[in-house]
């Protein structure tokens, strides 16, 4: 059913800077980016791969043949809502989409 908030145990808090990262894709991008999206919802932090050092407790969920990566993370949040975090998406090159998610998690605390 369309609409079903139900349907899905995740809810996605897409932060500012994630949307404007995901404004800026092509339409290929934003099929890969929907799908994952979508995923996230579906499968929470068990989707993905974790990340390490700055970006411990995030995780990414990647495509290797376009190079890009979602890095998002379980909100802090203490209710019963189970929310995901999506933090940064883009060009893994040159771990920019990483410098922008270490970047924003820092600002966010």
């Amino acid at each position: 059913m369309a609409g079903n908030k139900d349907q899905f145990p995740y809810q996605l808090n897409i932060w500012d800077g994630a949307k404007k990262d995901i404004e800026k894709l092509d339409g290929s991008q934003l099929v890969f980016v929907k799908k994952g999206l979508k995923r996230i919802k579906q499968f929470g932090l068990n989707c993905g791969s974790p990340l390490h050092g700055k970006l411990m407790g995030y995780r990414k969920l990647k495509n290797r043949k376009m190079g890009l990566r979602i890095v998002f993370g379980q909100s802090e949040r203490g209710d019963k809502i189970e929310i995901i975090d999506i933090v940064a998406v883009g060009k893994r090159s040159e771990d920019a989409v990483y410098q922008t998610a270490t970047m924003r998690v820092k600002n966010n605390t």
